[in-house]
């Protein structure tokens, strides 16, 4: 079984990753409390080959996602995590056009403290796979990455991995 979580901020991106995993064939999950990962992929691994989960900072027990990926590989799933990111001054502006609340909002926090507050809570999560920074991506550039990235066969993911090194950990763009 093949398995992608994808997590990051609010607005960098997620949903159109899902969507674009789902054209290529993929079962996707929406905002999956991170608990719930074993449980769905017990569930779904005599049906479905390849999975994508997306969750971020509205899920249930995020912090329990890194041990929950850990398992999963020791009984032999496929686990990759794509983290999406953006600038705070993007994610601002993409806020505004859409004129959507950010999850972590109040009325005592202004939009960008809110972003900032996210961040926070998801460096974490940062650490466990591929970022992809969108802070200059259209969506259909987007799209067209993700589905260059599953086609490609595990051989040439490992060589891309090696090639980018360090960056594909930190700060990786589709552009580099």
């Amino acid at each position: 079984m093949q398995l992608i979580i994808i997590t990051g901020l609010s607005g960098s991106g997620k949903s159109v990753v899902l969507r674009a995993l789902e054209d290529t064939g993929y079962y996707c999950v929406d905002n999956l409390p991170a608990t719930l990962l074993p449980q769905i992929c017990e569930n779904l691994k005599s049906t479905q080959s390849r999975i994508a989960v997306s969750t971020d900072t509205r899920s249930a027990a995020l912090e329990a996602l890194p041990e929950n990926i850990q398992k999963l590989k020791s009984q032999g799933i496929n686990v990759q995590v794509l983290f999406l990111e953006s600038t705070t001054q993007s994610l601002v502006k993409r806020f505004s056009e859409t004129r959507r609340r950010h999850p972590l909002s109040s009325e005592s926090m202004t939009l960008a403290e809110s972003i900032e507050y996210e961040r926070k809570l998801l460096v974490p999560l940062a650490e466990l796979g591929h970022h992809i920074d969108t802070s200059d991506l259209s969506a259909n550039t987007l799209r067209g990455w993700v589905k260059d990235f599953v086609s490609q066969d595990n051989k040439t993911m490992r060589s891309e991995e090696r090639r980018v090194g360090k960056e594909c950990r930190s700060r990786w763009s589709p552009y580099h």
